[in-house]
């Protein structure tokens, strides 16, 4: 695995970081699994009307797991542009901000919501599957704020030398992940009601959340290892 990452000009000394996460990603996904088991076996009374394990819901374990991770890669991009003056980070922590209070506070659901009022829709008319126009009003959101904030990292990897642009790239890959499973799998799993292919929806939906979580994770533990001395830093495997 360390071949790999030298491969990939990926930090390596940092590893057990990402190790200690996805670990922690894994264990919510377990009691998320559990907790489901036993209400069908209608077993472990506790976990089976608990819905804090269950990484569906906001401000349940496993989110606010996710919270503390977007908190962190906040406080590593911090410590890189204040300490070390890498201002063209400054993008990414208004990007990873304002994730942290849209998972946290429900922004882009408030707001798509009551645009789609706004213009005089059914917010929560049914399309087709459980697809509802408000689905498209959240996307719009997102993609406004997304469009807006990733401009700004445009301008700092346009503006800077290889080495950053590189550094761009592994970000904007761990972003990528994060919006497969958050966005676009979001719309897929709406496609498959739960009432009438319970299985296949629960399938969608956990892979959605757990996701969000490993992607959440690589992205934490990628800008950690930029905060560490120079050798261990993503550049120095470029030789």
């Amino acid at each position: 695995m360390i071949q790999m990452l030298n491969k990939f000009n990926l930090p390596n000394k940092s590893l057990k970081i990402l190790v200690i996460l996805v670990c922690a990603d894994l264990f919510f996904i377990l009691l998320h699994i559990t907790h489901k088991l036993a209400r069908i076996f209608n077993v472990f009374t506790t976990i089976q009307y608990n819905n804090a394990f269950n990484i569906y819901y906001d401000l349940t374990l496993a989110e606010s797991f996710q919270y503390v991770k977007e908190y962190w890669i906040i406080l590593f991009f911090a410590w890189l542009i204040f300490r070390k003056k890498q201002f063209f980070y400054t993008g990414w922590i208004f990007l990873f901000a304002y994730l942290l209070f849209d998972d946290m506070l429900s922004f882009h659901e408030g707001l798509g919501t009551l645009v789609i009022e706004k213009l005089g829709i059914p917010p929560f008319h049914v399309i087709f599957g459980e697809l509802r126009y408000q689905d498209f009003g959240e996307l719009s959101v997102s993609l406004f704020f997304g469009i807006f904030f990733l401009s700004m990292v445009a301008f700092s990897y346009f503006r800077n030398g290889k080495e950053v642009r590189t550094t761009f790239h592994y970000l904007i890959g761990g972003l990528f992940i994060i919006v497969f499973f958050g966005v676009i799998h979001d719309f897929t799993n709406r496609i498959f009601t739960e009432e009438t292919r319970k299985l296949l929806y629960e399938i969608t939906r956990l892979l959605e959340d757990g996701g969000e979580m490993v992607g959440m994770s690589l992205i934490c533990w990628y800008v950690y290892s930029l905060t560490e001395p120079e050798q261990t830093s993503a550049q120095s495997f470029s030789t």
